[in-house]
């Protein structure tokens, strides 16, 4: 009886021992034991996922963009840079056009203005020539009227002359004497009233020098 308990425990011990290092050497290659793995291998989810995941591995990769020409991208940048230049030297010369437009009405405008200035300077001197004349012939009337009166009171006696001088403004008065004789002056202001002869008198001091 304890030889066949002793034969029961070594057989019970070895089946121990083997399934002991079954179970070491699956998780060694597999990571997991061969127990899972059978499982697992029999769950069709399992097999579903490995399935999915040999036909990714399967298919094809796809290609990379394929990488541009050098020269292509030299050739585009540089009609680019010729375009805008084009753009530029059009817009240049559409301001230069302008400009020369707006020149020529400048040019055209001053032009009218240079005319208008010399008709208006011939105009003031036509008219300062008139006007020139007009006091020429007022000058020369005045002058006129003034000797006729210097030889009418030069011919009145002095008292009498004197009277008419009493009574007249002081500018005429002064007008008068200025143009007669000093002896016939001197003998009509010996007539005029005090203060109006030393104004007189005054004014032809100051004529004189």
């Amino acid at each position: 009886m304890n030889t066949f308990k002793r034969w029961i425990a070594g057989i019970l011990l070895t089946l121990l021992l083997v399934t002991a290092a079954f179970i070491g050497v699956s998780y060694i290659h597999g990571g997991q034991p061969a127990l899972v793995l059978a499982e697992d291998q029999d769950n069709p989810e399992n097999r579903s996922a490995e399935d999915e995941n040999t036909e990714n591995a399967s298919a094809p990769c796809p290609e990379c963009p394929e990488c541009p020409d050098p020269a292509k991208v030299v050739l585009q940048g540089l009609e680019e840079k010729k375009q805008a230049v084009a753009e530029a030297s059009e817009k240049l010369a559409k301001e230069k056009k302008e400009l020369e437009s707006y020149e020529a009405q400048i040019d055209e405008k001053l032009e009218s203005l240079t005319a208008l200035k010399k008709q208006i300077e011939a105009d003031m001197a036509r008219l300062e020539k008139k006007k020139t004349a007009k006091e020429r012939e007022e000058a020369a009337a005045f002058e006129a009227k003034m000797n006729r009166l210097v030889k009418m009171y030069a011919s009145m006696k002095p008292k009498a002359a004197a009277e008419i001088v009493n009574k007249m403004e002081l500018s005429v008065a002064y007008e008068i004497f200025l143009r007669m004789r000093e002896v016939s002056a001197s003998q009509i202001l010996a007539f005029v009233a005090y203060e109006k002869a030393a104004k007189i008198s005054e004014r032809l001091a100051f004529k004189k020098r």
